[in-house]
């Protein structure tokens, strides 16, 4: 069996939002590990992961395939925390008693224990077998609770806090996926991850401000003297345009640090990284095409232009990948000269 009673029929079709159609709260521990099935429970991660994630999906295939499903089971687990903040139909105070379920969930997984949801038991397998630290879930998990009743973020510091909470965390966690854990490659994906962050908030500017929420912070808007009545009347202005210019250029500030922590990827995790943050960075080439007007459409990379970075990298992760392996051998050769 897949799951029981009123969960294996809920999870069975991993459709768009089947993520959310159990609530923490009801989630239930699985008692029996042999009549669960994983590769199931992994497999409604990865639909998640192609419906939700086309960029970082694109970006994945050339991950070894196990590394792969952690990576969407990781990505499926975000995704259902962070929906909390604006698809879940319940007063503030009952979503914050269910993070605090999630935080519970979290804290029994990373001792093995197994819950009856497709996300929370791939998710479960996930931590174990890579190791992934309970602390970055909670961290994750309070910058949902940011969100729920966040009506405008005040300064640059405030800012930063939240992208570290809602994506350097999941940068972090992925590093533990690659095999990549030194303090140096760590704060590379924290970088990456403000980078990301940013990315999203320049590109989901009038959706987000159609839930109530202004991300860039009221410290820089009035030194960009750009005010809250501004965005809500959507005036793409001149100093408006110069705000958008700014982040742009925070972001790729930290997309180009992260450059440097790339390099102590493994080939696959390291094209994967590539490719998601050069297709990430090219929706800001896409907001300035649209003259900064953000609010006119949502700026989207064509499908054309993903494969084309692809493409342009995939020689490069062929030569990287060589040189990998030729070290990998000649490390083996010297250890067993020594042995």
């Amino acid at each position: 069996m897949f799951f029981r009673s009123e969960f294996r029929d809920t999870y069975a079709t991993c459709e768009y939002d089947s993520h959310l159609s159990v609530l923490p709260s009801k989630v239930i521990p699985h008692l029996d590990p042999t009549d669960i099935d994983l590769k199931a429970s992994y497999d409604c991660c990865m639909s998640l992961f192609e419906v939700h994630a086309r960029s970082f999906h694109f970006a994945s295939r050339y991950l070894d395939e196990k590394d792969r499903r952690a990576f969407a089971a990781l990505y499926a687990f975000c995704r259902l925390a962070d929906d909390f903040a604006d698809e879940i139909d319940i007063p503030p105070e009952a979503i914050e008693e269910e993070l605090d379920a999630l935080k519970d969930i979290v804290a029994r997984m990373g001792q093995g224990e197994i819950f009856d949801h497709p996300v929370l038991h791939a998710f479960g397998d996930t931590m174990i077998k890579y190791n992934i630290p309970v602390q970055y879930l909670n961290e994750l998990i309070e910058g949902v609770r940011m969100d729920i009743n966040l009506t405008e973020i005040q300064t640059v510091e405030e800012l930063e806090k939240y992208c570290y909470h809602v994506a350097s965390t999941v940068g972090v966690m992925l590093c533990y996926i690659m095999g990549a854990t030194n303090p140096k490659t760590i704060e590379r994906a924290i970088d990456l991850g403000q980078a990301l962050q940013i990315t999203n908030i320049l590109r989901d500017i009038d959706e987000d401000l159609q839930n109530g929420r202004i991300y860039l912070p009221v410290e820089t808007r009035q030194q960009f003297k750009v005010t809250r009545d501004a965005f809500e009347m959507r005036k793409v202005g001149l100093n408006f345009k110069w705000l958008i210019k700014h982040y742009m250029a925070v972001a790729d500030s930290y997309y180009a640090k992260a450059e440097i922590g790339i390099q102590d990827l493994p080939p696959a995790a390291a094209f994967t990284v590539k490719v998601a943050s050069r297709v990430y960075s090219e929706i800001m080439n896409e907001i300035k095409k649209m003259d900064y007007d953000v609010f006119r459409k949502r700026a989207i990379v064509p499908s054309w232009k993903k494969l084309w970075i692809a493409y342009k990298l995939r020689r490069e992760y062929y030569r990287e990948k060589k040189a990998y392996e030729e070290s990998k051998d000649q490390r083996g050769i010297e250890e067993t000269v020594v042995n």
